[in-house]
């Protein structure tokens, strides 16, 4: 399967009315009903909104050779113009991605050939999009052009970072700016398509697909082509359901290898991911959604904490992670190999704790455990729990051999007393709390602190007072 959704492209909107946001569908439709005479439009939005769709749609209604005569503004889509427009077969349609074409040459070269006049439409529509991109030399020389535009030139810019545009540039267009789509707006765009392939889709699963779009037109109708392929045209909720919590699992596993830093791993699971079919793109974004999800259950943003886990990750480290595969999300597009971004992420953070960890390694070789000698605890001398965090790191390394999970959430605890053979550790979220006084849980742990110290220990844990994140 291709990595734009084939179902995007055989679906998208070709008239105003199969617009699915309402506000531009209301808004562009009152503007291009009442004949005014605009030279610039300016399309800015995320990303999978209909950006492109529309300002196709907009040169077709212009140039519509059936709507003229009608003194209508929807497209026919039957004439040649609007034919050729939906075909990309257009001479008098220009369609320019600034990526790739942001240099002052390129603009320069672009304003010598706005001199000459249509095939055979009534304008000559240039888009260009991800304007953002052009350097600022570039923009200052199209700033000359939207200034004193030829008479038969229409510019639809489109952006998904409208406040990299100089002011001078937006002050010319007529701006429409694509907010994120509703869950009732995106379960409109899949009904089109459900009528349209004859999908038996039961109830709840468009919403449920919705749900999970991030606002996207482009990536709810991905993933209902995946569910297609997988299903077949009859889809149940509880397939669908599956479907996202296999998705959503398969993050999990990321980010526990991810939080052991166990490079090897992770690159090893992504790679068999990806083989297994998995969409490079929408794991990177789940991966995302997944991170900050938790960065606003850590401040009680978000309320459900049902299967709750931060993975033993601090904010600074959730933070790191954040940038590190934001950044590899937007590589992914020019990557020569989709996955390298992905898997140079993965390096990067895990080499950074790997230094850090030999920096530990050389401060604990300088205390007694490190020489081979017993430490040595007398019970209630005030150095006790000095040698008890001294000896920290070196615990959780034997739980680790164990189980990952439970020196994960020991990552984010904090011991806080050591008093007759009881150490008293700090835990700061009731579910980390239930899971490490479970029997095996607290076994493992009171095992390993005991053949570190030579010392019989016993374990209770606290729960901190609300605002105890301090310690990440």
């Amino acid at each position: 399967m291709n990595n734009t959704s084939t179902f995007y492209l055989k679906y998208r909107p070709q008239t105003i009315s199969q617009l699915d946001l309402k506000e531009i569908r209301d808004n562009l439709g009152a503007v291009l009903s009442s004949g005014t005479m605009i030279h610039a439009f300016l399309f800015s939005g995320s990303k999978g909104l209909g950006k492109t769709s529309a300002a196709r749609i907009v040169a077709k209604s212009i140039n519509c050779e059936a709507k003229r005569k009608k003194g209508e503004f929807e497209p026919c889509n039957k004439c040649f113009m609007c034919q050729s427009i939906t075909n990309g077969t257009s001479l008098d349609l220009i369609e320019i991605d600034a990526a790739s074409n942001r240099g002052i040459d390129d603009i320069r070269e672009l304003r010598e050939k706005i001199k000459l006049t249509p095939y055979r439409a009534r304008k000559k529509v240039y888009v260009i999009d991800e304007v953002h991109m052009l350097t600022q030399e570039a923009f200052n020389a199209l700033l000359k052009t939207l200034e004193e535009p030829p008479a038969h030139a229409l510019f639809i810019l489109c952006t998904t970072e409208a406040y990299k545009l100089p002011e001078t540039i937006i002050s010319r267009c007529y701006e429409f700016n694509f907010k994120k789509a509703s869950i009732k707006e995106l379960v409109r765009c899949l009904k089109r398509i459900e009528r349209g392939e004859k999908l038996k889709l039961a109830k709840g699963v468009k919403s449920k697909i919705a749900s999970l779009a991030d606002a996207s037109f482009r990536d709810a109708t991905k993933n209902l082509e995946i569910l297609v392929s997988l299903n077949g045209k009859n889809i149940s909720l509880k397939k669908t359901r599956q479907f996202f919590d296999q998705s959503q699992s398969s993050v999990d596993k990321l980010l526990v290898l991810l939080a052991d830093r166990q490079s090897s791993q992770a690159l090893k699971w992504l790679t068999e991911t990806l083989g297994h079919g998995a969409d490079i793109k929408q794991l990177t974004q789940s991966l995302l959604i997944k991170l900050r999800d938790i960065i606003l259950l850590r401040y009680e943003v978000l309320d459900d904490k049902k299967d709750y886990h931060d993975f033993g990750l601090s904010v600074i480290e959730l933070k790191k992670l954040v940038y590190l595969f934001d950044q590899a999300l937007r590589q992914l597009k020019g990557a020569f190999l989709p996955q390298l971004p992905l898997e140079l992420a993965i390096v990067e953070w895990c080499e950074q704790k790997k230094e850090n960890n030999q920096n530990q390694e050389h401060k604990i070789k300088q205390t007694p455990a490190a020489k081979g000698k017993k430490v040595k605890i007398k019970v209630g001398h005030k150095q006790d729990l000095d040698i008890i965090l001294e000896q920290w790191p070196k615990l959780l390394q034997q739980v680790k051999q164990f189980n990952h999970s439970i020196e994960a959430l020991l990552k984010a605890t904090k011991p806080v007393k050591f008093e007759n053979n009881l150490l008293t550790i700090e835990v700061f979220y009731p579910f980390h709390k239930q899971k490490l006084e479970e029997s095996k849980s607290l076994s493992i742990v009171q095992d390993s602190l005991q053949k570190i110290l030579s010392l019989s220990v016993k374990i209770k844990y606290k729960l901190a007072k609300k605002g105890g994140e301090e310690h990440v």
